[in-house]
């Protein structure tokens, strides 16, 4: 027996997912998919100055502020293919500026959680799931996933 999914049921369970990994809102109870209460994006960056963002975990390692860079690249990409404007990625430039002071580290995290809103929002609105952004909506939750625990392993270093 065959047996669609509803869009709805879709859209919540990505949601949930989403909005856990963001933290936006931060969850402070019930059950987590993916991460302990209070450890998504948001929470995780909140503490990190610019010098900590810098700093990188291991010679020749990216830094916090490169991983931010590059997820916000990610989602920036994302948007940009469900726009209609498919541009050739630059993979290696997404992960700069990797070193930051305080007022670019602060651009960078309004960057990064900017394109979040925006792509969250892409999806919510989107009323023809093309199989491009179905798979590219559910890319940007394991990729954020992916970037925040390379970003929760390097706190442990940065803060040292």
């Amino acid at each position: 027996m065959s047996q669609q999914l509803a869009v709805a049921d879709f859209l919540r369970n990505l949601f949930a997912l989403w909005d856990e990994i963001l933290g936006i809102p931060e969850k402070t109870e019930g059950p987590a998919w993916v991460l302990d209460l209070g450890a998504g994006w948001a929470q995780s960056l909140a503490a990190v100055s610019a010098v900590e963002a810098s700093r990188p975990i291991a010679p020749g390692g990216t830094s916090i502020a490169a991983q931010t860079a590059h997820a916000a690249y990610y989602l920036e990409a994302f948007e940009a293919i469900v726009h209609g404007r498919q541009e050739r990625a630059d993979w290696p430039a997404s992960f700069h500026p990797a070193e930051v002071d305080e007022a670019a580290w602060a651009q960078q995290k309004e960057r990064f959680f900017g394109a979040a809103a925006r792509v969250r929002e892409l999806i919510r609105g989107n009323s023809d799931w093309q199989p491009l952004h179905l798979g590219g909506a559910m890319a940007n939750v394991s990729h954020l996933a992916y970037h925040l625990g390379a970003v929760r392993q390097m706190l442990r270093v940065a803060k040292e």
